[in-house]
């Protein structure tokens, strides 16, 4: 029996791939604001009259809020998108994206520009894994997997270039609300241009009810496992000086009820005729390597993001102590050197969708994971003098495995996936990534934080220590994360043999 979403694509006025890249243009917006707070928020802070010293951690929420709203979308909205149709779930993500940016635009106060990050988050998050639904919906199984890869293009240069974009305009500008205004003529501009493009697209009725139970044991663990390795991460957010203060004492709690939910989680959907998530879709082979290897990636992501800009502040600020201008300096050579890695993968996911669809998800998944691994390898001999030039041709390598495995896995769950859980399923694929990086920037920072203490003191009677301390402590610096990157391998590495286990053909649906 014919796909009926397949057969109407002629009768469409726009061609399925105007429609994708209309989509995406939502995508990559949403994805930009994930990241951009992150250059205003100094600015923010000055604007709104908040304390450096004891308002900070309560800022950081901007960001930290909006990554979790972010991820807890996500868990549903896919699935609300299999039962009540693509398009009136994108179009609505879309609006709700467009009242937070205006709430965060005109907030008067922390407290309301956090809870408008959070509204932006609820929509934001949710139109990726309705997009990739709607790839299954009008793309057939062959043109499926290149569809995927730009998606994944399009949400990985947004969300990473979000740095950038951020730092140019305060730059040119220095208003932080502009970055937020100017979301509103794109966004409506894209939903006018969508609603077009999907007015045509089939929503015929799915049976099956919402799952209320696990949506919400789902969200909560999440919630507690975010919150609990965050808490964890801020070890890390004094650099490499000074005193460090443990994690606090609600950070292993939460981590423990983030697994008992889990479980209690996975206990629910086992016995629900209509789960949020399939519980099969880890019984197949293929699906189930799959996501593992996308938290592999995750995790491997993970550790770059969080590694080039602590060696870029740590050695500008050591070696330019009194320049008052040093930070912005840091912020700006950290968004290009990162770049030379999110572009990168951004650019690979698309061929890595072109090979998917030739040769099956193993050989772009061992392709990229090895290339991924090799750049791993060699960034972990990084000492306290590499050059820009070594930095971004490794990292760009780095990124052009990365890059090859997103569409693989993303097609390998989707195709398993019925016509009524595509919705699911894609939620899936974003969350388990998420999920990765979440981990990878927690245990590394608090294992890097430990690592630098433990070499500091052991090198107390160094001479370099008194002779230059500078360099002294950005020999230790470099050591450290050259370390951490052998965590990079490692689980590139895992995802590698794993992807070698996979099955050469896709089970197409």
């Amino acid at each position: 029996m014919k796909n009926p979403a397949l057969t109407s694509v002629k009768e469409r006025p726009f061609d399925p791939r105007v429609t994708l890249g209309l989509v995406c243009l939502a995508i990559f917006i949403g994805a930009v604001d994930l990241t951009v707070i992150s250059a205003a928020l100094p600015k923010v802070m000055i604007d709104l009259r908040l304390s450096l010293d004891t308002e900070l951690n309560r800022a950081s929420w901007a960001v930290s809020g909006y990554l979790l709203a972010y991820t807890v979308s996500i868990t549903f909205m896919g699935r609300l998108s299999d039962l009540f149709g693509r398009r009136m779930v994108y179009l609505l993500c879309l609006i709700i994206f467009l009242i937070g940016s205006a709430w965060v635009a005109a907030a008067p106060n922390l407290t309301m520009l956090i809870i408008g990050r959070v509204i932006q988050a609820f929509g934001a998050g949710a139109m990726v894994p309705v997009s990739m639904a709607l790839v299954g919906d009008l793309f057939s199984p062959g043109q499926r997997a290149a569809a995927l890869g730009f998606i994944g293009a399009v949400d990985t240069a947004g969300w990473m270039v979000g740095h950038l974009y951020g730092g140019v305009l305060m730059r040119i500008f220095d208003d932080w609300r502009l970055l937020f205004w100017l979301n509103l003529p794109i966004g409506l501009v894209a939903l006018v241009l969508t609603w077009y493009a999907l007015r045509q697209v089939p929503t015929p009725p799915r049976p099956g009810h919402f799952d209320w139970p696990g949506t919400l044991l789902l969200s909560g663990s999440l919630i507690a496992l975010n919150v609990g390795l965050a808490a964890g991460s801020e070890l890390g957010a004094t650099d490499f000086y000074g005193e460090r203060l443990g994690p606090p004492p609600y950070a292993g709690p939460l981590v423990v009820v983030a697994l008992i939910l889990l479980a209690l989680f996975v206990w629910v959907e086992r016995r629900s005729a209509d789960p949020l998530i399939g519980i099969e879709l880890f019984t197949q082979r293929n699906t189930a390597i799959a996501c593992v290897i996308n938290v592999v990636v995750g995790f491997g992501l993970a550790i770059a993001i969080t590694n080039v800009p602590l060696y870029i502040n740590t050695r500008l600020l050591l070696y330019h102590p009194t320049d008052s201008d040093i930070l912005r300096i840091a912020a700006w050579d950290a968004g290009w050197m990162l770049s030379a890695l999110t572009l990168t993968m951004a650019a690979a996911a698309l061929p890595g969708g072109f090979l998917t669809a030739r040769f099956g998800a193993r050989l772009p998944t061992v392709l990229g994971l090895s290339l991924a691994l090799l750049g791993y390898m060699l960034m972990v001999f990084w000492g306290p003098d590499v050059t820009y030039v070594r930095m971004g041709l490794e990292l760009a390598l780095t990124g052009i495995g990365l890059g090859l495995v997103i569409a693989p896995v993303a097609d390998t769950v989707v195709a398993y996936a019925g016509e009524d859980r595509r919705g699911a399923a894609s939620a899936l694929v974003i969350a388990l990534r998420l999920v990765g990086m979440t981990v990878g920037v927690a245990i590394l920072t608090m294992w890097g934080v430990h690592r630098q203490d433990e070499l500091r003191r052991a090198g107390v009677d160094n001479p370099l220590a008194v002779a230059d301390p500078a360099r002294f402590l950005m020999e230790i610096a470099a050591q450290v994360i050259g370390e951490t990157f052998l965590f990079g391998a490692a689980v590139c590495l895992i995802g590698l043999l794993a992807g070698m286990a996979m099955t050469a053909a896709l089970r197409q649906r």
